[in-house]
């Protein structure tokens, strides 16, 4: 058939044909539905020969009201800058909530273990995120703890009866276990009896399983992982350096609740400190540490994916993420 036969007959196509294969055009301008919630979320790294895993737990979204006392020493002039420079989210401050997975070969450990929606509804879902990342709770043998605060050890027991890692020992420093558990020492506590109550639930079916160890630089709680003292959040409260073959990585509980914040301003006290100025002193202390040796570090409200380095910036510090696409080698 010759090219100008095929034309007219392009032509004389009917109008019924031409809507019929016009007539998807309009179907495909209706998007699909949403896709509704996050997925669990995890991400892996290596260290010499260890895995570490960091589970989105959560966040927590407090109110402009309460800036001035978590950060007593700020001023609208000085932290409104540092808050827009960290994509200010709505009132307050805003903070991820994290855990970290340690497999070392011999233990597979937990770093702190995430909260629970009973206590702060947007965090609680570490067992979902430890899941996903392949691991169950039966298989973790030793949860670590940097202190007892809710957001930290509530995933151990939900409801202060039922084990969350049923064949877990639980590590604690000796110092943060009888401040949590002396009632002579609820006084004490900034953020009061629900607080108290919340720590006391959480390993209260751990009887027995709990170890207490001395608060003392350089402890060794599980071979690879060693305790640093960071004293000021809560009297007890510490950080863990993980190391293996010659490479090491800090993990922390709540030197900084506020990266962009807490690292251009280390000096200024936090109002829910136990010991406002003693947690100034391990704050400057542990970033001083970590800028100089350049040593990666994770911490629990550490931005997602929750790896980075910190360096030196002026007076004050800079949280530098880890980028994902890096690969799994750190």
């Amino acid at each position: 058939m010759s090219l100008a036969v095929r034309r007219r007959l392009a032509l004389l196509a009917t109008p019924a044909l031409v809507a019929g294969i016009a007539a998807p055009a309009a179907a495909q301008n209706t998007p699909p539905p949403t896709q509704g919630e996050m997925p669990p979320q995890f991400q892996r790294v290596k260290l010499g020969d260890f895995e570490v895993t960091t589970l989105l737990d959560g966040a927590m979204q407090g109110t402009n009201e309460g800036i001035r006392n978590f950060f007593p020493d700020s001023r609208p002039e000085e932290i409104d800058p540092l808050r827009d420079r960290s994509f200010r989210i709505g009132g307050g401050l805003h903070q991820p909530v994290g855990a970290y997975v340690v497999n070392t070969g011999r233990n597979l450990a937990m770093i702190d273990c995430g909260g629970h929606s009973s206590f702060i509804p947007t965090t609680g879902r570490t067992l979902e995120a430890l899941r996903a990342s392949g691991y169950r709770p039966e298989q973790v043998d030793t949860v670590i703890l940097t202190h007892i605060h809710p957001e930290h050890a509530l995933g151990l027991s939900y409801d202060g009866t039922t084990r969350n890692f049923p064949n877990a020992e639980v590590v604690v420093t000796e110092v943060d276990h009888r401040f949590w558990t002396d009632p002579a020492m609820e006084s004490r506590v900034p953020q009061g009896q629900r607080f108290i109550e919340a720590g006391r639930r959480a390993i209260r079916p751990y009887e027995g399983r709990i170890r207490t160890v001395e608060m003392r630089e350089g402890l060794e709680v599980i071979p690879g992982i060693f305790l640093m003292p960071a004293p000021g959040h809560t009297p007890g409260h510490v950080s863990y350096r993980l190391t293996s073959q010659n490479r090491s990585m800090l993990i922390w509980g709540d030197i900084a609740h506020q990266m962009t914040i807490q690292l251009a301003r280390p000096r200024w006290r936090v109002g829910v400190d136990v010991d406002p100025a003693e947690g100034v002193e391990s704050r400057v202390r542990t970033l001083t540490l970590l800028a100089e040796e350049g040593m990666p570090m994770g911490g629990v409200h550490v931005p997602w994916p929750g790896f980075g380095r910190v360096i030196r910036d002026g007076e004050g510090f800079l949280y530098v993420p880890r980028p994902q696409h890096f690969g799994t080698a750190i």
